[in-house]
């Protein structure tokens, strides 16, 4: 019973499986610092924050650069 609290903390810590993906940090990022005018530190994490969870709330991926070498017959 001594270790139920420490298992409970382990557990309420253990988050980084509900972490976005790296690229998505990376774009957010870069997408914050690209903000006119600057940003400060607190708006800048509440930028990139917003912008996390809008691309992890179902929004698609960007789709890159069209195939032009499909088949397309």
């Amino acid at each position: 019973m001594k270790f139920v609290p420490i298992i409970c903390l382990a557990l309420f810590f253990a988050t980084p499986a509900f972490a976005a993906p790296q690229w998505v940090e990376t774009a957010c990022w870069r997408a914050a610092n690209r903000v006119l005018p600057a940003l400060r530190a607190r708006e800048k994490e509440a930028y990139i924050a917003n912008c996390i969870a809008d691309w992890t709330a179902g929004t698609p991926p960007p789709s890159g650069r069209k195939s032009y070498d499909r088949n397309r017959y």
